[in-house]
């Protein structure tokens, strides 16, 4: 389960654009964030993806990725041109096919190494969906679960939403803003498709799987705090809205939750792992903010440049390592998250004070930047962020959890697991 939205330039104060996702995959799966430079590549040269490989392309745009540890491809990202994308599980009639594939990830840092502008990385996704289809267990510890696709792409001019059954795909475009979730919401409106004119996109969803997915909840719950048109979306909203709990109960019912936080291995099985939002300006500049740790409301979105990324946040593992930003904010969001009713709201407005101070300060800068200053303050609000965590670590150790027995078993289980040190 996930969620993905863009913000044109009419909207926002800046008049700027801006993408955010959350991703929604099984709460003990690392994601790592990692850098990639622009290559250049030789002829005939193969390029293994998830489960297949396929030939690689002549040049290769630099990218940062969003990405579950074991997999090739990337949850989200942005590359050197301005594009910006992110995929969302779709639930149709129709299922992946039984030979392996490419996947939704893979498409997306396909897309995004491939492309300049987002109606290229579209034609990029098309053009592989063809050739190759979707295929191959999409769950870390799940291999059964294995899904169709649905992408938001935005860049300097436009966001371009695509969607897809097997290696059939519609296409839709949008200027102020756009949302999608765990369902198809394109019908007979697209622009462009595979499928003969007039067919209806929707036709092909799964309406069981879609309902107990809560997308419809969640996508709505994006629209409306996007808001009416205006000039007063900033980055700060988009961070908000990632860590929105609908009602503010983020451990009952169904998944209705875009900040997602799972609480038993039934119903509420899916976990925010790792949260991006980019901002582009109109020429050539950048703001890209990751969590690098899962659950939003219980971590800073922290700025990183392409071209110095901190370490340790490219780090992800089948267990827990130190050497892993992932698994070290792991170790205090699983002990915040069993006294979540206690610390939520006072650790909340201390991230607010540390973005306050950086992400919400951080100027746009070119993709290749090597200032001084910003690498500085990107490094700093790493530092401030896990001495935050230390320093309420501390204070968890006086506090009783909440009494949510089995969420909380359900905790402890995952963190033995994966040897990660409660105290």
């Amino acid at each position: 389960m996930c969620d993905t939205f863009a913000v044109g330039e009419a909207a926002t104060e800046a008049g700027s654009r801006i993408f955010a996702k959350n991703s929604d995959r099984e709460p003990d799966e690392a994601q790592v964030v990692v850098s990639c430079p622009r290559k250049v590549h030789s002829r005939h040269q193969e390029m293994r993806c998830t489960y297949i490989s396929i030939p690689q392309a002549p040049e290769t745009r630099g990218v940062v990725l969003c990405k579950p540890f074991w997999i090739w491809g990337a949850e989200m990202g942005v590359n050197e041109k301005g594009v910006v994308m992110g995929n969302e599980a779709l639930f149709t009639r129709s299922k992946p096919e039984k030979s392996p594939g490419l996947i939704g990830m893979d498409l997306v840092r396909l897309g995004l190494e491939r492309a300049d502008t987002a109606r290229e990385a579209a034609d990029v996704v098309a053009g592989l969906l063809k050739l190759y289809g979707q295929g191959g267990p999409c769950g870390y510890r799940d291999k059964k679960f294995a899904y169709m696709n649905s992408f938001l792409i935005m860049d300097r001019t436009e966001i371009v939403v695509l969607e897809t059954v097997g290696r059939d795909y519609a296409v839709k475009y949008y200027q102020d803003f756009a949302a999608i979730s765990n369902e198809i919401t394109i019908g007979r409106d697209w622009k462009k498709s595979s499928l003969p004119w007039g067919t209806d996109f929707q036709a092909f969803g799964d309406p069981v799987m879609t309902w107990f997915s809560g997308s419809r909840m969640r996508r709505a719950y994006v629209m409306e705090r996007i808001g009416p048109p205006g000039n007063t979306f900033g980055v700060g909203d988009a961070f908000d809205i990632l860590r929105g709990h609908r009602g503010g109960r983020p451990f009952k019912g169904l998944n209705h939750d875009v900040c997602m936080h799972a609480a038993e291995p039934f119903i509420r099985r899916s976990h925010t792992t790792g949260s991006l939002v980019v901002e582009l300006d109109s020429s050539s500049g950048f703001r890209i903010f990751v969590t690098a740790g899962s659950s939003p409301c219980l971590t800073t979105f922290k700025p990183v440049l392409p071209g110095n990324m901190p370490a340790g946040i490219d780090q992800g593992g089948f267990r827990y390592s130190e050497d892993s930003y992932w698994w070290r904010h792991e170790a205090f969001r699983i002990q915040a998250q069993m006294r979540l009713s206690k610390v939520q709201e006072p650790l909340l407005k201390e991230i607010r004070e540390i973005e306050g101070d950086y992400s919400l300060t951080m100027p746009f800068s070119v993709w290749e930047n090597r200032d001084r200053t910003l690498e500085s303050m990107s490094r700093e609000a790493f530092f401030r962020s896990s001495a935050l965590e230390a320093s309420w670590l501390q204070a968890l150790k006086g506090m009783a959890h909440d009494r949510r027995p089995l969420h909380n078993a359900f905790w402890k289980k995952a963190a033995k697991r994966n040897g990660v040190p409660l105290e």
